[in-house]
């Protein structure tokens, strides 16, 4: 059920429950720190659900301590599964697979669903810091690469976000920021808990919601799972705010994203991010 503002309050019946997923490698993030990384370890999370200050002073920590995790790997593969709604229409889920390289930054995306073959790739520094892509379908024969600008309106007419912003790093970073907004905020309510999902794995989770909207809030609820081996986000879900008229306060689903299969040992050639690689279809037809 959709929340509403009303019933921000998470519960265990109104929670999305997440699909199962295989453990994630904990190589390059899990190592066993040296003596001198002992100032960076984190107390556990929370056995029992806690909010207000003591909430918000714990995952400001622990989102630090995330972004600092990912910046010391150079970049991993994974599975994506993404819901985004644009310019007020909700798309349908996409399933893709990734490979992020974070120095210098690189995205390869090859969707699975629901158009399968698709690519897109971006690579800091090279084709002029464009976006090459492709669709996997018939249409391929007529455009069979386009080169664009990631922030132009072709490459966003199907994506809510430019690819430069793609990946956990960037997704980490937001959440900090998002959560050192709201240590000052007594208007903003975060809520940490542990939630079981249908397989039997546990996540840990927060809450968060906001009184109303501004620039720096641009979502009025937003739920988060953090995978407990390796202490970084892989879900979210936010809602935008309600519209205009709406009477029940009904809140929309603005974006979905949840990694599986997140593998950090994952060594890369040049190729991963060339079109010019032989298992990618940029250089078809």
């Amino acid at each position: 059920m959709t929340p509403s503002l009303e019933s921000l309050e998470p519960d265990v019946a109104r929670r999305a429950v997440l699909k199962q997923s295989p453990e994630p490698s904990l190589v390059g993030l899990n190592a066993e720190p040296e003596a001198s990384d002992q100032p960076d370890l984190l107390p556990d999370w929370p056995e029992q659900r806690i909010e207000g200050q003591e909430a918000k002073q714990y995952l400001l920590d622990f989102m630090e301590h995330a972004v600092r995790k990912l910046d010391q790997v150079d970049g991993y593969s994974a599975s994506l599964k993404r819901q985004e709604r644009i310019k007020g229409e909700l798309g349908p889920e996409q399933s893709l697979q990734i490979k992020v390289k974070h120095d210098p930054f690189a995205v390869y995306l090859r969707f699975e669903a629901p158009k399968p073959g698709k690519e897109a790739l971006y690579h800091e520094g090279r084709f002029d810091n464009h976006l090459l892509a492709h669709n996997g379908d018939w249409t391929r024969r007529f455009f069979p690469r386009l080169k664009v600008d990631p922030h132009g309106p072709i490459a966003l007419a199907e994506n809510r976000h430019p690819i430069t912003e793609a990946g956990l790093e960037h997704l980490a970073r937001k959440l900090l920021h998002y959560r050192q907004l709201d240590l000052n905020d007594p208007l903003a309510e975060t809520i940490l808990d542990r939630e079981i999902d249908e397989n039997g794995k546990l996540w840990y989770s927060s809450t968060h919601s906001h009184a109303s909207y501004a620039d720096d809030r641009p979502f009025a609820y937003v739920e988060i799972r953090y995978c407990p081996e390796l202490l970084i986000p892989l879900h979210i879900v936010s809602y935008d705010w309600p519209q205009p008229g709406c009477d029940d306060g009904e809140l929309q689903l603005a974006e979905r994203y949840h990694y599986e299969n997140v593998d950090f040992d994952v060594t890369f050639s040049s190729l991963d991010f060339d079109p010019t690689n032989p298992d990618y279809g940029f250089q078809r037809y």
